[in-house]
C-alpha cells in the first residue's frame, strides 16, 4: 500500500510537470474575467498572435502596416454601443496582440461600465492587474478614454 501512493504521487508531479511545461509562455489565461462580455465572446486575448485573430474573425480587416511600430487590425462591430474592435500587434517575426481598444459610439457610460466590471481604479484613475493573477508573463493595463475602453499589455515591442 505504501508503494501504491509513492508511484500514484510519483505520477501525478510527472503529469503535471508535463501540463506545465506544454503551456505556451502567452495565453488566454485569466484575462477574460477583466473583459465586457462583447469581449470574451469573441475569444480573443492579449498575446494571441496576428494569425491566429485572422483564423478565428474573418469579419476584420487586413492588416494596416504603414506603422514602423505596429500593426492594427479593425474589426467592425456588429452591435448599436459599439462602432469598431481595434487591435494592436507587435511588428515582430510572430506578431503579438498587445493592445485591444473598443470604440464605442458614445463616451456617456463607457467608464461607469468599467468600473462595473472591474471595481474602483487601483493605479492613478486606471486599472492594473498583475501577471500571478491573470496567470500570464505580462502585466494587463485598463483605462477608458473618451468613447474608448482600452486593454494593454507590457509585452516585448508594444507601445
Amino acid at each position: 500500500m505504501k508503494y501504491f501512493f509513492l508511484i500514484w504521487f510519483g505520477l501525478s508531479l510527472f503529469v503535471y510537470n508535463l501540463n506545465e511545461s506544454s503551456i505556451p509562455a502567452v495565453t488566454k489565461g485569466k484575462q477574460h474575467r477583466y473583459f465586457p462580455k462583447e469581449l470574451t465572446q469573441k475569444g480573443i486575448y492579449l498575446g494571441m498572435t496576428l494569425r491566429k485573430l485572422s483564423k478565428k474573425n474573418k469579419e476584420a480587416l487586413p492588416p494596416n502596416t504603414t506603422s514602423p511600430f505596429k500593426i492594427e487590425v479593425v474589426e467592425p462591430s456588429t452591435t448599436d454601443d459599439i462602432v469598431s474592435y481595434t487591435y494592436l500587434f507587435t511588428k515582430s517575426e510572430e506578431p503579438l496582440l498587445y493592445q485591444i481598444i473598443i470604440n464605442y459610439a458614445s463616451m456617456e457610460g463607457v467608464h461607469d461600465r468599467a468600473v462595473a466590471l472591474l471595481g474602483a481604479p487601483n493605479h492613478q484613475g486606471e486599472w492594473r492587474i498583475e501577471p500571478e493573477i491573470i496567470k500570464e508573463d505580462f502585466e494587463m493595463g485598463i483605462w477608458t478614454f473618451g468613447q474608448k475602453w482600452v486593454y494593454s499589455s507590457t509585452l516585448e515591442g508594444g507601445e
